[in-house]
């Protein structure tokens, strides 16, 4: 998931490869036979917090609590995207890099925020 040169289109598949990855760990997670348990629930918070950055306030609890209250949802219900780019370049020093579209990307910040982000990923093609 981490290979890009194998690829004609590099970074754009490795993302893709990612978002594959991602699903399939999510489809495993939010299987009702994980969120309807809470050991298992209270486990994959014991599992996963040493790699997740979060408020100091933010408690395993509170994760457990939110993993529970997300039992309905399935892998399928959830909709992975690319920020929208301007293609590729090259950088001072010579290197291949993607050219992010700041326009797009702070529409989809303003999306969130006023939580209308399946509207736009619609209206954009994107989801």
């Amino acid at each position: 998931m981490r290979e890009r040169y194998a690829f004609t289109d590099g970074d754009y598949q490795r993302v893709k490869n990612q978002q594959i990855f991602l699903k399939a760990v999510l489809n495993k997670v939010l299987s009702p036979s994980t969120l309807t348990n809470p050991v298992k629930v209270m486990d994959l918070v014991d599992k996963v917090s040493p790699y997740v950055s979060v408020d100091s306030g933010l408690k395993s609890s509170t994760l457990g609590a939110l993993a529970l209250s997300l039992k309905s949802v399935r892998g399928s219900d959830v909709i992975s995207f690319t920020l929208p780019t301007l293609g590729t370049g090259t950088s001072a020093d010579g290197q291949s890099i993607v050219l992010r579209d700041d326009a797009a990307i702070a529409a989809i910040s303003t999306a969130l925020s006023e939580d209308t982000l399946g509207a736009y990923l619609k209206s954009a093609g994107l989801g």
